[in-house]
């Protein structure tokens, strides 16, 4: 039960003991409107990931505490998950759990922008999508948006995210063509050398072997091929396979 809800609860439990007016409006309502209002303040979350459990989300966090002091906040919430970094963000439990609680407002801070997703494209779409329900990303490790008071001007902060996505698309784009370039590169010297590329062929079943020279030599009569495979217990497109390999030897 959150602070909110546990106020809330003890309130309503004791509204009796509350109902006093107080200038037209009672205790009861005073003290709701109090609560309601610390409720609706901005919160700031922090969001940190580790591989394993022998890892800890010390050095991360500690970098958080450092710049939460010298830029003179307090960090509401600490989120962590321990859970592989190939794991899409929203197949993480907690970080799944705290875009939920994220309102419009709200701050989530990273030490490391990559924490976000498990490649750059999935990056991208949680800072969108963070950006679209106005929640603020800080991240520690990118210039600008590591600046506190940039990012907290609503203007300001749209347009450093704007610019960072691009880039980071661009990025992520010129990685992959150069991937796939190197690739290709690789291909092409491989053949050079004359080796095979693809798949090494299957090979023919002994058993296949016997049978088929049978049929050539005529053991089988005059059956068609639809007949043979059908002994054999294969497919026609498996026979001509195998056809094929035994002509190419």
């Amino acid at each position: 039960m959150t602070l909110y809800e546990n106020i809330r609860f003890h309130v309503m439990e004791n509204l009796r003991c509350f109902n006093i007016k107080k200038k037209g409006k009672s205790y009861t309502k005073i003290l709701m409107d109090f609560v309601e209002g610390i409720w609706m303040e901005n919160k700031i979350f922090t969001y940190m990931r580790i591989s394993t459990n022998h890892q800890k989300t010390d050095r991360q966090k500690q970098t958080i505490i450092e710049y939460s002091m010298k830029n003179g906040f307090n960090i509401d919430e600490f989120v962590s998950d321990v859970i592989t970094g190939g794991t899409k963000a929203d197949n993480r439990p907690n970080y799944h759990n705290m875009k939920k609680q994220l309102r419009n407002g709200d701050t989530l801070i990273v030490s490391d922008i990559d924490r976000l997703g498990r490649n750059a494209d999935d990056v991208i779409v949680e800072i969108k999508d963070l950006q679209s329900k106005g929640i603020r990303v800080v991240a520690l490790d990118v210039p600008f948006l590591n600046d506190w008071e940039k990012m907290n001007d609503d203007s300001l902060s749209k347009m450093i995210i704007d610019i960072f996505v691009t880039l980071k698309a661009h990025i992520a784009q010129q990685e992959k063509e150069k991937i796939h370039d190197r690739v290709m590169q690789g291909l092409e010297v491989a053949r050079a050398k004359g080796k095979k590329l693809g798949r090494p062929p299957t090979g023919v079943p002994k058993e296949f072997i016997k049978e088929y020279n049978k049929l050539q030599s005529g053991e089988y009569g005059n059956i068609s091929v639809v007949q043979f495979v059908k002994l054999q217990g294969i497919a026609v497109s498996t026979f001509y396979k195998y056809v094929g390999i035994l002509n190419r030897k």
